[in-house]
């Protein structure tokens, strides 16, 4: 449905509501003799239009003009009358949305004094057109016996005190995540008491205004109807504009209906109309106050939000994303510490004083460090002081401290008197930096060493052996028929003898061994040694440690592993060469029938 389309549609069912209650009115106001001192319509049709946003449009005022004298003429009022009195109800619409509009009184608009004194000014000025123009026509409906003056004042007066009195629920009203946010605020920071307790105040005040309105047709006296004033005035320091908007029309709306019943005082059948005019009107009047009263609460708490928010804003500046602030006098070693910076480490501000409280909790292997980059910063050698160190936190743990910062004072020789700067804890990044480091490095599945670390290690090996000579071995491993332990018992049980298998070559190396796996069911061993015994003693220990039984939920795995060694003399052979050669001697032992070791070549056995 397109945007003209849903505009039409929702033309025409307001078009229709509005053709009915201006129909029942005009029927009952009729038999019952007050059908020109109630006419809520208008007002409720504009309501309608402003949550539609629709206040001032064109189209929507010729229709429902057009429904209004479809009304009239529906209950017997000639055709030229009908037109006239709907014309000049859609005047008297059009004009007050109109201006509703030109003033910027719209629901989009924060509720302000402004805009409630403009909504009384609106409501005194939109309905004269259309109180005019329609009072012709309805002087001659009654033979010209009420004169135009008369049914023009009372047509503005019904129309004025029905726009101020149903208007505002819909101007101010407020969505339930706006409600919340304030409400929330209250919560926080203004000591607003629970729902609970809310909702009982609530009442109180409900109560309090039904007893002051109840009053008047108990008492018979019309001035009580003020005390619901002070009533309201309870609704509008503590709920807002919007509840004291909504309660101020079901008061009037109760009011008006017990006059129309008989209840108010003075209100029998032949004087219904002169005392529902007033009575409305003072109904108006009543919950102008309150109205104003809430608008200036509003104004308040809206601009203590906004100052909270700037407080706020100021206080995340200063101590910055994740940042704490130092201010270092270099000869007194006295320093400042934002709160923040004191919260990082644990400690309250009073605890954090001084740069050699800082210095002691740095990490003995960053201390060192640390000081060089300041002091060469201090001479100015570099143009601001950073360092990544280790500090210790309260608690004993060890957090990542980003420690930038800047010399901004020197005395006249030079020599640096005062520094500012920066702490960021970084210990995320840095714990973020060691996993994927670790991913990029380990076997996901067994956390042994991949192949990037096995080829790495084997250079390493070739540089000590370049230096310190000895020699070095490399051990590759299969598992034995790894495949059926998958067909017969599961992929979950050959991952489980695979991480088996990681655990125990891992306790069985040496501490300076290297063991890794390569894929799937292949691992490998570097190790340096100074004579070939050292590894048949090694191959021998995995080929035991390795065989022994596994057991599962419903299985039993007895595993053998069969290995090849290969052995260089020297660091030109520690490379692709010795890898070969261990292969080549895994397949011999694989050929001899599994669950053995075999040498590339050597003392012991021989491939």
């Amino acid at each position: 449905m397109s945007l003209s389309r849903a505009r039409m549609v929702q033309g025409v069912l307001l078009a229709l509501g509005y053709f009915l209650v201006a129909y029942v009115t005009l029927v009952y106001g009729r038999a019952h003799g007050v059908a020109a001192v109630v006419w809520p319509a208008n007002a409720m049709a504009l309501g309608a239009l402003i949550f539609l946003k629709r206040a001032g449009g064109m189209p929507e005022f010729a229709a429902l003009a057009a429904s209004n004298a479809l009304a009239h003429w529906a209950i017997g009022d000639g055709v030229g009358p009908s037109i006239a009195i709907g014309l000049a109800n859609g005047m008297t619409i059009g004009a007050t949305g109109w201006l509703l509009v030109r003033t910027g009184v719209t629901q989009e608009q924060p509720t302000r004094t402004r805009s409630v004194l403009a909504l009384f000014f609106i409501s005194v000025v939109g309905p004269f057109p259309g109180a005019v123009l329609g009072s012709i026509p309805l002087s001659f409906a009654f033979g010209q016996t009420v004169g135009i003056a008369p049914l023009a004042f009372s047509w503005w007066l019904i129309e004025a005190v029905n726009f101020l009195i149903l208007l505002p629920p819909c101007l101010f009203w407020r969505s339930a995540e706006q409600r919340r946010v304030a409400a929330e605020f209250r919560r926080r920071f203004s000591n607003e008491p629970s729902a609970r307790l809310r909702t009982l105040e609530l009442a109180a005040a409900s109560l309090t205004l039904a007893m002051a309105g109840a009053l008047v047709p108990l008492t018979g006296e019309l001035w009580l109807i003020e005390l619901s004033g002070t009533a309201l005035l309870w609704f509008a320091l503590r709920f807002g504009m919007f509840y004291t908007a909504v309660t101020a029309l079901i008061f009037s709306v109760c009011a008006v209906t017990s006059a129309l019943l008989g209840y108010w005082p003075g209100a029998h059948d032949a004087n219904a109309p002169q005392v529902l005019l007033p009575l409305q009107a003072m109904l108006g009047l009543t919950m102008l106050p309150a109205l104003v009263v809430a608008a200036i609460v509003s104004q308040r708490e809206r601009a203590r939000r906004a100052l909270h928010a700037d407080a706020r804003r100021l206080a995340y500046a200063l101590e910055g994303a994740n940042d704490g602030l130092w201010d270092w006098d270099l000869p007194s070693g006295q320093g400042f510490f934002s709160q923040r910076a004191a919260r990082m480490f644990g400690y309250g501000p009073e605890e954090f004083r001084t740069a050699s409280r800082w210095d002691l909790l740095i990490h003995e292997d960053d201390r060192g460090p640390a000081k060089a980059a300041f002091e060469a910063h201090a001479r100015g050698e570099t143009p601001f002081y950073e360092a990544e160190v280790r500090c210790r936190h309260k608690d004993g743990s060890w957090i990542w401290i980003h420690d930038r910062g800047k010399i901004v004072e020197r005395a006249a020789d030079g020599t640096a008197i005062r520094a500012v700067g920066t702490y960021t804890d970084i210990s995320d990044r840095k714990r973020l930096e060691s996993a994927l480091e670790h991913l990029a490095n380990h076997d996901a599945l067994t956390e042994l060493a991949n192949r990037v670390v096995f080829e790495r290690e084997l250079d390493r090996a070739a540089g000590r052996m370049e230096r310190h000579g000895g020699r070095v071995a490399v051990l590759l491993i299969d598992v034995d028929h790894f495949k059926s332990v998958n067909d017969t018992f599961g992929h979950a049980a050959g991952d489980a003898l695979l991480v088996t298998v990681a655990r125990r070559l891992r306790s069985t190396v040496r501490s300076a061994d290297l063991a890794a796996r390569l894929g799937g069911d292949e691992f490998a061993v570097v190790a340096s040694g100074q004579s070939a015994a050292e590894f048949d003693i090694l191959a021998e220990r995995l080929c035991a440690a390795l065989s022994e039984p596994l057991e599962g939920p419903g299985y039993v795995i007895k595993p053998s592993v069969s290995i090849g060694v290969a052995v260089a003399n020297s660091p030109s052979a520690v490379g692709e060469e010795i890898v070969a050669r261990a292969d080549r001697a895994l397949y011999a032992a694989k050929r001899d029938g599994r669950a053995t070791w075999r040498y590339f070549a050597g003392a012991g056995k021989v491939a």
